[in-house]
């Protein structure tokens, strides 16, 4: 049952997570930028409740994924829960430590890893979630098939007014996707292009 459990909680993740990011990685100067950060609600027929996930996705410049993090919260209850998802690859037994700027590390378990990425949970409390609203980055470090440590840095700069704001709706999501598939087709086009320059001046 737990196993099932997780799942939804990850699915949950992964839907939230794939609008997450207008902005590939975080910009040179954020507070200018709009948010990384993307709040989404919804309501759990099984249980009657709202269901809301602060999320974001890291992602290189052509659009590869790096990871991604979701702040679970459930109406009417306490507990919160982090979901984090890392590139496969990587020493599943360390699992992964989480971080905020230089404050201590926490520890997190993998729970689950599909063919994209693998993915752990955190029990959080409002400690935590205002370490998060005071903080400049938030550091997930994994390790990779060498136990080299890999840190990926994710920006906090917006995530207070998202955690506390309203949820974006369907349209405004759909139009953040879009907007993040034309980007990545036109970084794409681009890298591509100067791959077939740089062919040319060397056939030269």
């Amino acid at each position: 049952m737990k196993t099932h459990f997780l799942r939804g909680l990850i699915g949950c993740a992964v839907a939230a997570v794939a609008f997450s990011s207008v902005s590939i990685s975080a910009p040179a100067n954020a507070q200018e930028a709009e948010s990384a950060w993307v709040k989404v609600c919804n309501t759990d027929p099984k249980v009657n409740k709202q269901i809301c996930l602060v999320t974001q996705e890291l992602r290189t410049n052509t659009g590869q994924f790096l990871s991604s993090v979701a702040v679970r919260q459930v109406a009417d209850e306490a507990r919160k829960t982090l979901l984090m998802a890392v590139p496969t690859g990587m020493l599943l037994q360390p699992g992964l430590r989480v971080q905020v700027d230089e404050g201590k590390q926490i520890q997190a378990k993998y729970g689950i890893c599909f063919p994209n990425a693998c993915y752990a949970e955190l029990v959080v409390d409002d400690n935590f979630i205002g370490s998060l609203k005071q903080g400049g980055k938030l550091i997930l470090t994994t390790l990779n098939q060498q136990a080299k440590a890999i840190p990926f840095e994710l920006t906090l700069v917006g995530f207070t007014k998202v955690y506390d704001g309203d949820p974006m709706d369907v349209a405004a999501l759909q139009q953040r996707q879009e907007e993040l598939q034309t980007e990545l087709q036109r970084r794409a086009d681009e890298a591509r292009q100067k791959l077939i320059d740089a062919q040319k001046e060397t056939a030269n």
